[in-house]
């Protein structure tokens, strides 16, 4: 039979005591988070990276991930891209051939050939000007 001081019982009430006064503190500190309002996260520093998972958090007033291999991930989305308008109306002239086609059935569909071939090359320079096309 174990022995027990004879102030057994002032002994657990100081050990609540100290319980009481150890979870009240953690009550105390300010929150990570105000949902009431909604979600409101305060900046800080990157944290670690999780062992598993994301982890959430505001940097630099942005929305930030941090993954478990270490990669942080800014999560405002990026603006669309905009490129400029191209003209697509390609003017078509070689129509249906009926029997042995002729030259100026041959140099129609040439010049259909190289009318979409330009309008592909500018919808093409357009994309890139824009940073759609990177090559």
């Amino acid at each position: 039979m174990p022995e027990y001081p004879d102030d057994i019982l002032a002994d657990i009430a100081d050990m609540r005591k100290q319980l009481s006064q150890l979870f009240g503190s953690g009550q105390q500190r300010p929150p990570i988070t105000q949902a009431s309002a909604g979600l409101i996260m305060p900046n800080r520093a990157s944290p670690d990276a999780p062992a598993s998972g994301v982890h959430y958090f505001a940097k630099s007033n942005r929305p930030t991930a941090l993954a478990a291999n270490g990669t942080e991930y800014d999560l405002v989305p990026i603006p669309p891209l905009r490129a400029q308008p191209v003209d697509i109306a390609a003017n078509m002239v070689s129509g249906p051939i009926g029997g042995a086609p002729n030259a100026t059935q041959y140099n129609n569909l040439y010049n259909d050939v190289r009318e979409v071939r330009a309008q592909l090359n500018a919808l093409i320079n357009s994309l890139r000007a824009a940073g759609i096309l990177l090559t």
